[in-house]
Order: structure tokens, then sequence, then C-alpha cells
């Protein structure tokens, strides 16, 4: 009897442990960013910057929008870590990095006939010895 009372007290916390609600820390997102700014917006005390990220391993984020009083241009290559809506770290790795240029008009020579010239040619010609 006394066997069994204790074999059913360890089944009991046992089953007690399994049922316990356990604390799981969540992993926090990595929220930094390295790629080229797209698009800038000046507001009072800095910039608002929309980053569109070039490199995404170890978890970095794929897109970013945030505040900073940091100033850079468009298409320079930025690396910056995003907290809430601001920006705590923002650094100008490459500046110009991705230029948007109009593409070059190549202008293709046409050939016409508009400006050619008529030769007149001899009608009759006397070849004497």
């Amino acid at each position: 009897m006394l066997l069994r009372s204790l074999f059913l007290s360890i089944l009991l916390f046992l089953a007690a442990g399994c049922t316990v609600a356990k604390n799981h820390v969540e992993i926090a997102k990595n929220s930094y960013i390295k790629g080229i700014v797209t698009s800038i917006s000046k507001v009072n005390s800095g910039y608002v910057y929309t980053i569109k990220s070039t490199d995404t391993s170890n978890g970095k984020l794929t897109s970013a929008q945030g505040f900073s009083s940091k100033p850079c241009n468009v298409g320079d290559l930025v690396y910056a870590r995003l907290n809430g809506a601001k920006f705590d770290y923002f650094a100008v790795l490459v500046t110009g990095f991705e230029r948007v240029q109009e593409p070059a008009i190549i202008k293709k020579h046409h050939r016409t006939k508009q400006n050619l010239t008529t030769d007149n040619i001899p009608i009759v010609e006397n070849i004497e010895f």
C-alpha cells in the first residue's frame, strides 16, 4: 500500500510538472538593415528615410522606414539599427552606391537619298588615235 501511494505521488508530480505553464522568452527579431536609401523626406529636426535592403543574411530587415538626424542622399549604401520608428545607429557606408541616371540617348545614322547629287553621263565620246 505504501508502495502504491508512493508511485501515485511520483506520478502526480510528473504530471503536474508537465502541465505547469512555462515562461517562454521570445527572441526579438534583429532590427538591423543594410541597404540603399530609396527616398528621403525632410522634417523639422531631421530626415525620414526609406531603405531597401541589399543584405538579408542573419535576420536583417528587408526594408525599413525611420527617422534620423544624420544627412545622406538617395542611392547611398547605409547600415542602420531601427528602434521603433527611429534609427539608433545610422552609418553611411558608401556614398553614391547606386546612382539613378537617365539612359544615354544613342543617335543612329539613317542613310537617306535626299542629299545625293546626280552625275552627268556623257552621251557621245570621240576617241581619235
